[in-house]
């Protein structure tokens, strides 16, 4: 009896015990327990999943807006076109645009002055009006860092005043032009060359001309929306007492004179000397008494037989036969600047357009005095004339 006690109470305890105490068997992969480097693998997955809604958070919340545009603006005016973007914290990132669909206007300046507030990154484009339709651009916005872009803002139209300007309109509006300096030298036995330095803000001072001017033109321009600064020449007739234009001043909104007192200056510059083509007029004086001189050798020797006032004659006469020699002619390159005056970095007035040979009359410094062909006189460097 006992030991039938003892058979039942062991297959009792054989039959309570774990399967896995009973079997070597392997689990199934649908009962295994999430092992430490499948859950790594896990949150690795699902980490750029985060990231990319972190940035589509982003792009959904770059918002653009117009600000402060332009409402009645003149042909010829620079204008400003300002957006303002939000949230703020995108000023710290490269933010690229895209302008589209303008009409009438042309961008002045492409990269946008900055601008950064509480409320928002206030970015402004310089355009020129160009015609009285005007359309502003399209205008999209795209963070670089994420490629978030905005909504594309539609640029609205406007209609530019065209400016019906005097006779002496310098045809350039500005908030403000001044004159820093001026010279003016002879250029000829009938004109002056009247040279002069000025300062603007907000214009397009590429587009500055005098009206009636023989000649004129740029020595230096640098165009700025805040200051541009140029210098310029111009050749106006020696009857002129002052060089009057008139430019346009957009803050006072009416045309506004500018005087350029004609103050002839005969004097030379540095050590330089002839700065004004030669003076006829001494030539004819000095070839009158050399006639003259040579009259009265030549009636000494007749009257009284030497020939020695036949050779002192021949002084005077050496004089006038090498007046009226031709200058000699020198190759200028094709492309050469011909200067007004002698000067390093002085005005250009005119550039040949092809290898020339013109009439050489005397050197200053580097540089050479040439005859062109239409009867002007002006300086060529050293440095333009042919090697051969």
């Amino acid at each position: 009896m006992k030991t039938l006690a003892l058979i039942l109470l062991i297959v009792t305890q054989l039959f309570s015990t774990e399967p896995s105490v009973l079997f070597d068997s392997a689990a199934t992969p649908a009962e295994e327990a999430p092992s430490a480097a499948t859950t790594v693998d896990t949150q690795e997955q699902e980490a750029p999943a985060e990231i990319n809604s972190l940035f589509s958070g982003v792009a959904s919340n770059l918002t653009i807006q117009f600000n402060n545009l332009p409402s009645h603006p003149y042909v010829g005016e620079i204008i400003a076109v300002s957006v303002k973007l939000t949230p703020v914290d995108i000023a710290s990132g490269n933010i690229e645009y895209t302008l589209q669909n303008e009409q009438g206007i042309r961008i002045f300046s492409d990269t946008p002055r900055r601008s950064v507030k509480e409320d928002g990154v206030y970015d402004t484009f310089y355009f020129l009006v160009q015609s009285s339709a005007v359309r502003l651009p399209d205008v999209t916005a795209t963070l670089t860092s994420t490629d978030a872009t905005s909504e594309t803002l539609s640029g609205t139209t406007l209609s530019a005043t065209a400016l019906t300007p005097p006779s002496t309109f310098a045809n350039v509006l500005a908030d403000k032009f001044e004159i820093v300096n001026y010279k003016t030298t002879p250029y000829n036995n009938e004109s002056n060359v009247v040279i002069f330095t000025a300062k603007a803000s907000r214009c397009n001072i590429g587009d500055f001309k005098i009206p009636n001017a023989i000649k004129q033109g740029f020595e230096s321009k640098l165009p700025n929306v805040g200051e541009s600064q140029m210098t310029y020449y111009a050749i106006i007739p020696n009857s002129e007492q002052n060089l009057n234009f008139s430019i346009f001043n957009l803050k006072k909104q009416r045309y506004e004179s500018i005087v350029v007192p004609i103050i002839v200056d005969d004097d030379t510059v540095s050590t330089q000397s002839d700065l004004s083509p030669t003076d006829a007029r001494h030539v004819e004086l000095k070839l009158t008494l050399a006639g003259i001189v040579i009259a009265v050798l030549f009636g000494l020797f007749y009257w009284r037989r030497d020939k020695l006032y036949l050779y002192i004659s021949a002084v005077p006469m050496f004089y006038v036969i090498f007046v009226f020699l031709p200058n000699p002619e020198i190759c200028v390159k094709k492309d050469a600047p011909i200067y007004l005056l002698p000067i390093n970095h002085g005005t250009i007035f005119e550039m040949t357009l092809q290898e020339e040979h013109l009439e050489a009359e005397k050197e200053v410094g580097d540089f050479t005095k040439v005859h062109l062909s239409d009867d002007k006189v002006g300086w060529v460097n050293k440095r333009d004339i042919c090697s051969n």
